[in-house]
């Protein structure tokens, strides 16, 4: 090859770079940014809406409608989710993958300018988010302690400050804890005898606490500046003397006088503890927390943001260092969670280990053949590949995440394939006498044109992938991507360099020609190559000490090995059992290839059999594709005779099958019975695991049991005789086919089903409660410990449960994020987050911790629990979403809770094996006061709606009427109802709204009081209610399996459905189906590339035809 020419030729060019790219890819490898999951920015931008106290139904009308109005005049929206709770509205826009993000969040927030002037005046400031990866949290450090929750807040500020002047932390947001504020507390009494408004007090308050700019004095040749300070010093004292309004009489009303000025706290809306059961040593083991100093304390928590690009390994151990740094008070209990570093430093340590091992393995089985010198120069092409590889992803900005950690590791197989071919060949030539430089561009050239051909045909598998849509395509893009890189790299590695290092290096076993060629190294590369092993050496040493001395100590001992134990057993090998072992398979070979042409007809039947067997799936295939375009009755024309060729073809085949196996005896018995073995251990350990039906396991048991009783009788009957007479060859290859229609066929009824990412075993498990709504935060809380009892009982009596806990995380009214969609207060609401200890170090399987703790938390009374586990991969949505809608909304909320009601039903009963945890969105029944405005009584007075509604919101829910500063704290001052006059509905009875005229008009003149019930939440798609139903795959089953069982369940009630109502199912079955549709047209695509490339490299149509049918093996 004429680039391989030219590499030999300037070889010492090729040296000089192949030591630059060494240390520059490892450098790369050191430096390169590593987070847990790659940047991604999904086509989505979520609105938030804070309209504090608004009921559902309102914030859907005031505002979740008004921005919907203006965002879907927006080109290019996909779908537009919407949901509007109590307090919060949430919109979420999701766009086709063509429009650019930042295009789509300029239009986004352009639509909101636009509806703000139509939002309630005391809607806050919407937020508008993208959603992308490097938003979400890399780990949670949560403090607990005895002391108090609001100087438990204050320690977590100052180490918030600590935390987030690290540069590689982008945000370290508090959760939890109490809230200082200034709290004006009203006497509704007093309001009413002194005449005075909630307006007034609001307005005082704000007029006085002001700074205002008076100018600038020009004095004795200096300019003072002249400001009116009138900010608050102490607040509670100073806006007590205010002065609300003078009577007629001429006597002041000071805020004392109708109210109280104290700072408080806000209202609670959550609460949160934590349980250590087992925390880390110094030296960093695991272990467990005596029972004498196990509590349960509050606990605030801080989720760490990192920076775009940010190391998560560095910033992890930054922020662990500050943490041991950070001077807490005595009793203060500090816990990291979820921190996602730990996946990436395990990743990384297996891609170092793998490198590793991968160099030794390919060194240890290379040596009986080539020796010590050639195998390693085989090996080299591991560590030179991936360091080309990371020099790449460097250059184009990429990180190591754990898709491509993965695809690494995936990719270390493959490295050497190049290698082995061009190192071998240039070997086989320098053992024929070629000169060392001549054999490197000999051998190297014959192969060249293979090894590119290989390469290019496993790259045309995966180039496909790189189209992958959807939120899955997104994260498994990296996939094919990492590997055609890999791949390149080790073409590159083999076709320039090895060809180079080979003809410094390569020396023939046995043969000591290499000193009359004189010493092909220069005496500089020899110290360079020295130093660069040197280098290495220490940079290994700094990276991972415990690798060097791996490496330091097993490459002597591997030399050793080599010299005394596996050059003697290689030789004899060589020289002995290689040719024996070349000579029997040429002996089978031939036989294979023998053909019977005694037997009458022979070859109609033999060629018969294959010929139906592959017409009839050819008819059978074109019968579907009819079907689907025509209809049934013209399908069945090519059906049926499909249909009975390949029963035909198939009887054949099988016939053939069993002749095999009958004919092989005791080869048949020892195949069989180590068949046998195998599927009993994968069934011991799915018992021990308990997550496969032991009736699935004795269909797959059956396959190998019957291959052991065909071997014994033919070995017992020592038979000779064909059961069908054939010849060999359409033997061995209606054998063939026939194992492999044995194996469709397994696949077809073993109840596997289909996942994209498998369900592994979760380190972390989340328990969700909900109560009624409407239900009290103190009443949630009291349901959150009943849990927590619960779940410590069961520990209690569970030893092996209770060693794969550390901790239990409780959180009662959790509301979630702002930015992706949460905020609200969810007072009926709880989580208990249980952390598992590592893998390694649990006696049971969390899942089997997990049944447990569901069989245990059954039947606590008027609350829904929900499980939820670590997912693998992408958020894609519970297995089961049923999606109600309709033009009516009534009629949508008794479907989907008949829907709810029949999948529970069927769950409880065993026809619905598998499902758990079914639920809907629909949250009916929040209790309301109602204020119903008479808007002409209210009119006679000069009152309108807005003037009452914001009465009513100051009188109890409470106006931020102004700010306190102190320092850099800032203190809502906030006037409403004292505790005792916002207690009940007679208090809202006694509220008086002010006319123009001054005059206190009772609220109950201009409007009726009632209780009703509303929703707690309301969610619409593309500006229509909808209500979803989901549910969730219990361990052991896969969602995909238990959704295809809840379509057919619901099968009939879906065709029942009155005209104009649809469901639809979506979430995580959308985008999976999406995905697999996807790689079946992708794996269409990568097979054509295949083909095409082979037909260019054969120029033969018959030979990549053979070779792709070995491929369909």
């Amino acid at each position: 090859m004429k680039i391989t020419n030219l590499s030999i030729k300037y070889r010492t060019a090729i040296a000089v770079f192949t030591l630059i790219l060494a240390v520059g890819g490892l450098a790369s490898y050191l430096t390169i940014p590593k987070e847990s999951s790659p940047s991604i920015e999904f086509p989505q931008i979520v609105v938030t809406t804070v309209y504090p106290g608004a009921s559902p139904s309102d914030i859907e009308s005031t505002v979740t409608q008004v921005a919907e109005q203006e965002i879907s005049s927006i080109n290019g929206i996909e779908e537009m989710r919407s949901t509007s709770s109590e307090g919060v509205s949430t919109v979420v826009i999701e766009f086709t993958p063509d429009v650019e993000t930042d295009k789509a969040y300029q239009e986004v927030n352009q639509a909101i300018d636009r509806a703000e002037p139509d939002f309630p005046d005391a809607v806050e400031d919407p937020l508008i988010n993208e959603i992308n990866t490097d938003e979400f949290p890399i780990m949670t450090v949560n403090l607990a302690s005895d002391y108090s929750l609001a100087r438990l807040k204050e320690v977590g500020e100052d180490l918030q400050d600590q935390l987030e002047g690290i540069s590689s932390v982008l945000e370290a947001s508090i959760v939890g804890g109490l809230t200082r504020e200034v709290q004006v507390d009203v006497d509704l009494a007093a309001l009413k005898s002194r005449n005075v408004t909630f307006n007034d007090l609001i307005t005082t308050i704000q007029n006085e606490n002001t700074s205002i700019p008076g100018g600038s004095i020009d004095m004795n040749r200096l300019n003072y500046l002249v400001r009116v300070d009138g900010q608050f010093d102490d607040p509670a004292s100073q806006i007590e003397d205010l002065v609300v309004k003078t009577t007629p009489d001429g006597r002041n009303v000071h805020v004392r006088d109708v109210a109280e000025a104290k700072f408080g706290f806000k209202d609670r809306s959550s609460y949160s503890r934590l349980r250590i059961l087992k925390r880390e040593n110094e030296a960093g083991a695991t272990v467990s927390v005596p029972e004498s100093e196990r509590r349960t304390a509050q606990v605030i928590s801080l989720d760490i943001t990192k920076r775009p690009g940010a190391n998560i390994l560095e910033t992890s151990e930054k922020v662990k260092a500050t943490l041991d740094e950070f001077n807490f008070p005595s009793g203060t209990e500090v816990l990291v969670t979820g921190d996602q570093s730990e996946n990436v430093r395990s990743l990384v340590t297996d891609l170092e280990n793998n490198i590793i091992s991968g160099l030794i393995f390919v060194i240890a089985v290379l040596l009986f053949f080539l020796g010590v010198r050639n195998a390693t120069l085989v090996g080299i092409a591991i560590p030179l590949s991936m360091f080309t590889t990371f020099l790449v992803f460097q250059a184009f900005g990429y990180t190591l995440n754990f898709i491509i950690l993965f695809s690494l590791i995936i990719a270390l197989g493959m490295l050497v394939d190049n290698a082995v071919v061009v190192v071998e060949n240039i070997y086989r030539f320098r053992e024929e006498g070629y000169s060392r430089w001549e054999a490197a561009r000999l051998g190297t050239a014959e192969v060249g044109a293979p090894v590119v051909a290989a390469t290019a045909t496993t790259v045309s598998a995966f180039a496909p992938m790189l189209l992958w849509p959807g939120t899955i395509g997104e994260f498994m893009s990296y996939l094919p991507l990492t590997l055609i890189i890999t791949l390149a790299s080790s073409l590159f590695v083999a076709i320039i360099i090895n060809p180079v290092i080979t003809g410094f290096f390569v020396q023939v076993k046995g043969n000591g020609e290499a000193s009359s060629e004189g010493n092909p190294w220069p005496a500089a590369a020899r110290y360079g190559g020295a130093a660069l092993i040197l280098i290495l050496g220490i940079t290994l040493g700094i990276a991972n000490w415990k690798t060097l001395v791996v490496v330091a100590t097993g490459i002597p001992v591997l030399y050793l090995l080599h010299q005394y134990v596996m050059e003697p057993i290689g030789d004899r090998f060589v020289e002995s059992g290689l040719p024996r072992l070349i000579a029997w398979y040429r002996d089978y070979l031939e036989r294979m290839l023998q053909r019977d042409y005694s037997v009458s007809y022979a070859f109609l039947r033999n060629t018969g059999a294959l010929v139906a067997f592959t017409a009839g799936l050819i008819l059978a295939g074109l019968g579907g594709l009819v079907m689907t375009a025509v209809g049934q009755t013209a399908a069945l024309l090519l059906l049926v005779p499909g249909g009975l060729l390949v029963a035909l073809g198939g009887l054949g085949i099988v016939l053939h099958t069993l002749e095999i196996l009958y004919l092989g005896g005791w080869t048949t018995v020892q195949f069989g019975g180590g068949f046998l073995a195998i599927m009993g251990v994968i069934l011991g350990i799915n018992v021990l695991v308990g997550t496969l039906a032991l009736s699935t396991m004795g269909l797959l048991l059956a396959a190998p049991a019957s291959i052991v009783l065909i071997g014994f009788i033919g070995a017992l009957l020592n038979s000779r005789e064909r059961l069908v007479l054939t010849d060999s060859r359409a033997a061995l290859l209606h054998g063939s086919l026939g194992g492999l229609v044995l194996i469709v066929g397994l696949y077809l009824i073993a109840p596997t089903g289909q996942a994209f990412f498998p369900d592994t075993d979760p380190s972390r498990v989340q328990i969700n409660a909900e109560a009624p709504i409407g239900t009290d935060i103190e009443t949630s809380n009291r349901i959150a410990q009943t849990i927590e009892d619960r779940i410590l009982q069961l520990l209690d009596g569970n030893p092996e449960s209770e060693a794969n806990i550390e901790n239990l995380l409780v959180g009662v009214g959790v509301g979630g994020d702002q930015r992706f969609g949460g905020g609200a207060d969810s007072p009926e609401q709880s989580q208990v987050s249980l952390n598992m200890v590592d893998y390694e170090e649990r006696p049971e399987s969390s899942t089997r911790t997990l049944k447990k703790l569901r069989a245990q938390l059954q039947g606590i009374p008027g609350t829904d629990i929900e499980f939820t586990k670590q997912e693998q991969g992408p958020p894609t949505g519970p297995p089961v979403n049923i999606e109600i809608s309709g033009p009516e909304f009534d009629r949508i909320t008794d479907i989907s809770t008949e829907i709810k009601q029949r999948l529970r039903d069927a769950a409880q009963s065993g026809r619905l094996p598998g499902l758990v945890d079914v639920t809907d969105n629909l949250n009916r029944g929040r209790p309301e006061v109602q204020v119903d405005v008479d808007r002409e009584k209210a009119a006679q007075y000069g009152l309108s709606t807005g003037q009452i509604a914001r009465t009513v919101r100051s009188a109890i829910q409470g106006t931020e009427a102004d700010t306190y500063r102190s320092g850099d704290d800032e203190y809502d001052i906030t006037v409403r109802l004292q505790e005792e006059d916002r207690a009940s509905i007679t208090s809202l009875e006694n509220l008086t709204v002010s006319s123009v005229t001054g005059q206190q008009i009772p609220l109950t003149s201009v409007a009726d009081i009632e209780e009703g019930t509303g929703f707690g939440s309301i969610t619409r798609i593309d500006e229509s209610r909808v209500v979803t139903v989901s549910g969730d795959a219990a361990p052991g089953y896969n969602g995909p399996e238990v959704l295809n069982r809840v379509q057919d369940e619901l099968s009939e009630f879906r065709d029942g459905l009155p005209p104009g109502y649809t469901m639809e199912y979506t979430g995580g079955n959308e985008d999976q189906q999406e995905s697999f549709g996807f790689l079946g047209t992708a794996l269409a695509v990568g097979a054509a590339l295949i083909l095409l490339v082979m037909i260019i490299e054969f120029n033969s149509i018959s030979a990549p035809f053979i070779i792709m049918a070995a491929v369909g093996l």
